[in-house]
């Protein structure tokens, strides 16, 4: 077992040998503690990150789970990103040994991959922090990923599924889906990956069937608008199968969506064409959270070495109908960066048709605008429907650099009954994302109507609004470290109504009662609750 220090303590451990990994997965799931992994291709190297969601070395960030809200970092649009692909000649020589090996039988499907040279001035943070994909993971100094791949989800109660994707086709040609799915070599290629993984989840799951077959995703890149190819396929795990979680990955490794079948014959004739290990390209990487489990296969990736330079990595099946100029265009295409694009909400508050405070309103999203894009606030027009003239109504408005919608609903205020101190020293909501994980992680794990969190000892806010304390002499005070600076709590601090003060966790005994404030609660308005009725104070 090898330790790797990082940022002073220690952030992860690699382990050699999926005999070693595997034990150590199993530990952690049978005894429901959080942890990340991240396999190689080659099955060499792991990873194992203990309780990932609290420490920032190692970035994760997929559907179910995120260390990182990626709405605080300033999109790099303009910045280069450029790539010299080997030649259509380089390429061929390594096609046809797979292509020789497929007409001798040693493979039915090869996965051919290329190392690519990109020149940016983009660091693998930046690209992980500005990129959208179902899985993303950042490895300091070594990698960054964004998939689109799921390896396998395990469900609580054993549901296990997979979901192989084969068959990339540029969205906007016409009628796109009808001609990918009317392929042969692509259909021939999906249906040898979805045989394979069969198979793999066979060899722990029961009543093993296809859920879905090949149905198509869109997914717009830097570069294009492509359609994806994939099937859905599900098993059913015995109940003891947190205690061979291990065993359940390591033997599924490496993913047959990434390598061929059969599997070990075409790892060889990989080896043969390659000409060099994979590494943690084309690996898996997954997240297990006490009681589920959610893992990626790692594509779309770009690697760095030590002297610093960055190589992308992309490959496409190889059958015995490839045709090796459509292969080297398919793996060409594949080089692209899925630019994301924040998208951020604001509140305002309509009584009987009035909105309230909206220069507040509109000073927020400029800054906000600003600041993540770079571009002036556009116009925002408030067309209040007739049913919204009478009574309290919430106006929602979602945006990014465009207004994207907006929406007006009743509004009826929450009553918490339970409010517990939580601690999460990593949490950060500069600016009123909605992508609200990290916040609603913190409300479950609390098992509370909500929280109060507690960053490097300091209050903060609570989960949808900023607190205002009242100390003995009846004194207000906000919280001077609160994570969101919402516009009811600025507004109040403009009118000399409560004062910013750092207040300590351990500090709280000062203060009478907790007010929970937002732009629909004043602070006439809103409710309190005595500061000893918090949970963990």
């Amino acid at each position: 077992m090898l330790h790797f220090q990082l940022s002073g303590f220690m952030a992860y451990s690699t382990f050699y040998g999926a005999g070693e990994a595997a034990e150590r997965i199993s530990h952690l799931a049978s005894r429901q503690k959080p942890f990340l992994f991240v396999a190689d291709f080659e099955c060499y190297e792991f990873i194992i990150v203990e309780e990932p969601l609290h420490q920032t070395d190692v970035f994760f960030d997929i559907p179910s789970a995120s260390n990182v809200n990626k709405d605080q970092f300033q999109t790099l649009y303009n910045k280069e990103f450029t790539f010299q692909p080997e030649s259509f000649e380089r390429y061929k020589r390594r096609f046809d040994i797979v292509e020789k090996g497929l007409h001798r039988g040693d493979s039915f499907l090869t996965n051919l991959t290329v190392k690519t040279p990109v020149q940016t001035d983009l660091s693998l943070k930046d690209i992980f922090m500005m990129t959208e994909a179902r899985y993303s993971l950042y490895i300091p100094n070594r990698f960054v990923c964004f998939s689109p791949e799921c390896f396998v989800t395990i469900s609580s109660d054993g549901k296990i599924s997979t979901h192989p994707m084969k068959g990339t086709i540029d969205a906007d040609i016409l009628n796109a889906k009808d001609v990918i799915l009317a392929d042969k070599k692509e259909s021939a290629e999906h249906a040898t990956v979805v045989d394979l993984l069969r198979n793999d989840l066979s060899m722990f799951a029961e009543k093993v069937r296809v859920e879905r077959y090949r149905y198509s995703t869109e997914l717009q890149t830097d570069r294009a608008h492509i359609l994806q190819i994939s099937s859905e396929i599900s098993g059913r795990l015995p109940q003891d199968w947190r205690q061979n979680l291990g065993l359940i990955i390591t033997s599924m490794l490496p993913a047959g969506s990434v390598s061929g079948a059969p599997k070990p014959r075409t790892l060889q004739l990989i080896k043969e064409a390659e000409e060099e290990p994979r590494g943690f390209y084309s690996g898996v990487f997954g997240y297990f959270d006490g009681l589920s489990f959610d893992s990626g296969v790692i594509i779309r990736y770009i690697e760095q070495d030590k002297n610093g330079r960055k190589f992308y990595r992309s490959g496409g099946g190889i059958t015995a109908m490839s045709d090796a100029r459509s292969e080297y265009d398919e793996v060409i295409e594949k080089i692209y960066l899925p630019v994301r694009k924040p998208t951020f909400s604001e509140v305002i508050c309509i009584i009987d048709g009035q909105p309230q405070h909206l220069p507040y309103h509109l000073k927020r999203m400029e800054k906000t605008i600003r600041d993540i894009y770079n571009k002036p606030m556009p116009q925002l027009q408030l067309d209040i429907p007739d049913e919204a003239r009478k009574g309290l109504f919430k106006c929602r408005i979602e945006y990014d650099d465009t207004i994207l919608s907006v929406v007006f609903s009743p509004y009826k205020q929450k009553v918490r009954k339970s409010i517990a101190l939580v601690f999460d020293d990593n949490i950060c909501y500069k600016y009123k994302s909605t992508d609200r994980r990290q916040l609603a992680r913190l409300v479950q794990q609390a098992k509370a109507d909500d929280v109060i969190i507690v960053r490097n000892g300091m209050i903060t806010d609570a989960s949808y609004c900023n607190l205002v304390f009242e100390d003995f002499d009846g004194n207000l005070f906000t919280p001077s470290d609160a994570l969101l600076h919402g516009t009811c709590r600025q507004r109040l601090i403009d009118d000399g109504v409560v004062k910013e003060h750092p207040i300590r966790a351990d500090e709280l005994r000062r203060y009478k009662k907790v007010i929970f404030i937002n732009a629909m609660m004043d602070i006439c308005d809103a409710q309190r609750m005595a500061v000893g009725q918090i949970i963990g104070k």
